[in-house]
């Protein structure tokens, strides 16, 4: 194969990103190797095969959907179609979901003082009927002080982009949206000379925050509390068992597709795991393609269950202030 990154599939770009990778080159080179010689006999993949590894590519092991994910995708290799659902990204997005985030935007708007009444209250009742979120949110940030204001507005400003759906560069909406952010950062910092909190909010613009991350809701609430207590993590330190736990779960559903491929080390089926008959059931007899598609899943949920390890694993020498330990 020649070497001219031009001439790849989409798929074998995704072995070599180092965004999500916890491989080194050699090691992505030898992957991409194996699954070459997988896909080399069933290609070109027809249409509804390539629909699969468009979805198999999107997912992630940070995506707040992944079980659920994962034993669709395990439907949809059986049938060699993909599946029905949305599959990672913002295509996993659920209507609750939709409406908790919105919750909390909403919350944190009719927290922050205002003239005359809003409609805040009119769309909280349609999003948190029973209150929860908002008097949670309430309870996070506790008394009112103009420091604390102008950080829940720029926090409010962060959810916004994100709902907004991304302004595109140079847009009204991204003009906007820069200039609100160098107003507010500038007046935070002449209150807060110090400014620790800041430097944090200044990285919630890119991909910290993104709504599909399975750690979102925690995420919001490590702000608020940190705006209420006036001090980053000062009402919930870091946990950094995340990567753990994260990798754990997945290894629950990889093990059983290794098996029915027939590359796990243990081919033993531990009795009574219901999981893994279930994961066997969804993709049923064994064929090239479906071969092809299950390597390609789990060699791309493997190397970022080795990435999260790795993060979990340095958080005990660098516990800064890296929003992602948490």
């Amino acid at each position: 194969m020649s070497d001219d990154t031009s001439a790849r599939e989409p798929w074998e770009d995704e072995i070599f990103y180092g965004h999500r990778s916890g491989w080194d080159e050699g090691r992505a080179k030898e992957e991409h190797t194996r699954l070459r010689q997988l896909w080399d006999p069933v290609r070109p993949l027809d249409e509804s095969c390539t629909g699969v590894v468009d979805q198999i590519m999107a997912l992630e092991i940070c995506n707040w959907n992944l079980e659920e994910s994962l034993m669709a995708l395990c439907g949809a290799i059986g049938v060699k179609q993909r599946a029905a659902v949305g599959i990672g990204h913002m295509a996993s997005m659920s209507e609750e979901r939709w409406r908790r985030i919105w919750a909390y935007y909403l919350s944190c708007r009719n927290w922050l003082p205002c003239d005359i009444p809003s409609g805040y209250e009119y769309l909280l009742s349609v999003c948190d009927p029973d209150k929860t979120v908002h008097g949670h949110v309430a309870e996070l940030l506790g008394e009112r002080t103009p420091l604390k204001e102008l950080y829940v507005e720029r926090f409010c400003l962060c959810i916004g982009f994100w709902l907004g759906g991304f302004y595109p560069k140079d847009s009204a909406q991204a003009t906007a949206y820069g200039a609100a952010v160098r107003s507010l950062e500038d007046a935070i910092r002449e209150q807060d000379p110090d400014g620790a909190m800041l430097d944090i909010y200044q990285h919630e613009g890119g991909g910290i925050l993104n709504l599909c991350h399975h750690k979102l809701f925690r995420r919001y609430d490590i702000i608020l509390s940190s705006i209420g207590v006036a001090k980053w993590r000062g009402a919930m330190p870091t946990r950094g068992t995340d990567g753990f736990e994260r990798a754990a779960l997945l290894e629950r559903y990889l093990s059983p597709i290794e098996a029915w491929l027939g590359t796990s080390r243990d081919q033993s089926t531990p009795a009574g795991n219901g999981l893994h008959d279930r994961i066997h059931r969804l993709l049923g007899g064994i064929d090239p393609a479906k071969r092809f598609l299950a390597s390609l899943l789990v060699s791309l949920l493997r190397c970022q269950q080795l990435a999260a390890r790795k993060r979990a694993e340095s958080r005990g020498v660098n516990d800064g202030m890296d929003e992602r330990n948490v």
